[in-house]
């Protein structure tokens, strides 16, 4: 919890509170919360207006837009990073899952176009003169953060793998998609005994354990006359000769089809066909990983990978209940305060989310709807500034209502013909029901 105290400790370490003010950086800071809250953008009116009417401070609105600095943007930051670090550890679902693995690190970045006026720090990449990027990455067995960091558009998911692989520690397992794919930085996890699980490129050479190219054609050939869906190899990828176990698994000709039509419509779009060795590649589901096949059997693999597909889920939601993507033009140093003070709110309510599954979990209940409950969260607002900002007696006090109101009408959905996320983690932990 950020009390005042706390506040002003931030905000002098930052050097945004340089004098006395009546507007003090806690008020300052709630004033933001309260703005990323809204489903609109708040100008500088609606702000000088609530400040006036609820706290009875006068403020011009230039004076409040002085306040928006380099300054302000690095007292939010640190109020991000101080919520990241006092984060809670509790298993999310239940304990058994995944228990080889210290952490469970799932990573993606979701991006967009931002106002022209941003371009000359957030530079775009292809879709517009200016865009922005967040590296997400969390704990798939607890739901912490581990990174949530604006760059710009143009710094692509290969650079940040490069960058950040310092971060992993030993016996972590890293799921990521091909858009992080670095042969180096797998050797590198290698050697930090950790262990990886990624898709792999179709343009990536693999070799057999006598560096002979292997032959995909010859083994979909034998794979459909044998009936065989999935199997396993030990193979080197790549110039480097990178040793991993490669999962193969054969797609249905329905699923080709699509793949092959979808893979001809954006090589029309580039004024290209698509080349033979693509259109048979289109055929397989590839996975490498390190790890052995105790750790990550065969039957597992796909089932594993689909976890990481929720974390598209939740850029959905970041965009559509927390508007994350559609703040008006207005200068730099106050449209990233403002971001910085949305992904805050996320955190927060992503963490109560977590922290209510947790206890639904260990008494046997169902798995909570994402989108359900961060919308019902996100408009109760006053009793989620008020949990972050206050003591823990009042904390737990509202954090006992709102277990209430989301353990009532909050459960995810079970669709018909679709795995469940919850039948997942079931044969993960080996239990046929909760």
């Amino acid at each position: 919890m950020l009390g005042n105290d706390e506040l002003r400790s931030l905000a002098i370490e930052s050097g945004f509170r340089c004098r006395e003010s009546k507007l003090t950086p806690a008020l300052f800071f709630d004033l933001l919360f309260y703005a990323s809250s809204l489903s609109q953008n708040s100008s500088l009116e609606h702000l000088i207006s609530r400040l006036e009417s609820v706290h009875g401070i006068e403020m011009k609105k230039q004076s409040l837009n002085d306040r928006f600095t380099k300054k302000a943007v690095n007292f939010v930051k640190s109020v991000l990073s101080c919520l990241i670090r006092a984060q809670f550890s509790d298993m999310l679902i239940f304990e058994g899952f995944l228990s080889d693995f210290n952490h469970v690190r799932v990573k993606d970045s979701t991006s967009f176009k931002v106002p022209d006026n941003l371009a000359a720090n957030y530079s775009g990449n292809g879709g517009g003169l200016a865009g922005i990027s967040i590296q997400y990455e969390f704990d798939l067995k607890t739901g912490k953060f581990f990174d949530l960091t604006i760059t710009e558009a143009s710094r692509n998911d290969q650079s940040d793998a490069s960058e950040t692989v310092e971060n992993i520690s030993e016996n972590d397992l890293v799921i990521r998609d091909m858009g992080y794919f670095s042969a180096p930085v797998f050797w590198q996890i290698d050697e930090a005994n950790a262990f990886y699980l990624s898709r792999l490129p179709s343009n990536v050479t693999v070799y057999d354990e006598n560096w002979e190219v292997i032959d995909f054609g010859k083994l979909k050939d034998f794979m459909t006359k044998n009936k065989i869906n999935k199997i396993e190899k030990e193979v080197l990828i790549g110039e480097t000769g990178l040793p991993v176990r490669l999962m193969i698994g054969l797609v249905p000709p329905a699923v080709y089809a699509e793949r092959i039509r979808r893979k001809a419509k954006e090589e029309k779009k580039k004024g290209r066909k698509t080349q033979e060795k693509t259109k048979l590649m289109q055929n397989f589901n590839l996975f490498i990983t390190n790890t052995d096949d105790r750790q990550l059997p065969l039957e597992k693999v796909m089932h594993l990978y689909r976890f990481r597909w929720q974390i598209e889920l939740q850029f959905k939601n970041w965009k559509s209940l927390f508007s994350i993507h559609t703040l008006q033009q207005m200068k730099e140093d106050r449209y990233i305060t403002m971001l910085y003070t949305r992904l805050i709110l996320i955190v927060v309510c992503m963490q109560i989310s977590n922290r209510v599954q947790s206890l639904l979990s260990k008494q046997g209940k169902g798995i909570l709807s994402y989108t359900k409950t961060l919308k019902t969260l996100k408009n109760s607002y006053t009793d989620i500034l008020s949990i972050f900002r206050s003591g823990f007696e009042k904390a737990v006090q509202l954090l006992s209502k709102i277990y209430r109101t989301l353990s009532k009408n909050h459960w995810r959905e079970r669709r018909n013909n679709r795995e469940n996320y919850i039948e997942n983690i079931c044969l993960f932990i080996c239990i046929s029901e909760i």
